[in-house]
């Protein structure tokens, strides 16, 4: 019998300590969101809950008026990131460029109604590079119809879109400037 508890034990405690080692391996590399105030500060990878949340601290935090992006390496899924862009748009928020914000995560800054640049950066990696780090890329049909279709209604056309697309196939790393920037309207006056 004092077998029999003991094995049971183990396998209890097994189960427990692989579902805690599964929440955190889940965390890892989950979108970290932080309210402050009137910003929401968002900084890692986007992923599959990402949309979700946001909506939910958009509806628990009404004073919510900026959306402030760190660090952000890229987005698994182009729905994702354009599912985030239109909540920020729908909601009329500003977006603030704090870190270095890179490929699809980029849909994110484009969905405020105004879009400053506080120090941070815009990167398009190629997809080859983006693979290497062991970030997800996805070059279907359709994600690359997504990307066009919000940056026209975010932006007016598809030029970015057609950028994007260039700089991701070709250029292991391209970092944005002021005239990149101001080309495809990227910056808002305020």
């Amino acid at each position: 019998m004092g077998k029999r508890l003991a094995v049971i034990g183990a396998v209890l405690l097994a189960f427990a300590l692989g579902g805690a080692m599964l929440i955190q391996l889940a965390g890892a590399g989950a979108t970290a969101f932080r309210v402050e105030g009137q910003v929401l500060h968002l900084s890692g990878p986007v992923n599959g809950a990402a949309a979700e949340r946001l909506q939910r601290l958009l509806d628990e935090n009404p004073q919510i008026a900026v959306i402030a992006l760190g660090d952000m390496p890229g987005a698994d899924d182009v729905v994702w990131a354009a599912q985030m862009s239109g909540l920020i748009r729908a909601a009329a928020l500003r977006t603030e460029l704090d870190g270095v914000v890179v490929n699809d995560a980029i849909l994110l800054f484009l969905g405020g109604v105004a879009r400053n640049d506080t120090g941070g950066a815009l990167v398009l990696q190629s997809d080859a590079l983006q693979q290497r780090m062991g970030v997800s890329v996805d070059r279907s049909i359709a994600a690359d119809a997504d990307r066009q279709r919000l940056i026209a209604a975010m932006l007016g056309d598809v030029a970015f879109a057609a950028f994007m697309g260039q700089m991701r196939a070709g250029s292991d790393e391209y970092r944005l400037t002021d005239a990149d920037m101001a080309r495809f309207g990227l910056l808002t006056a305020n």
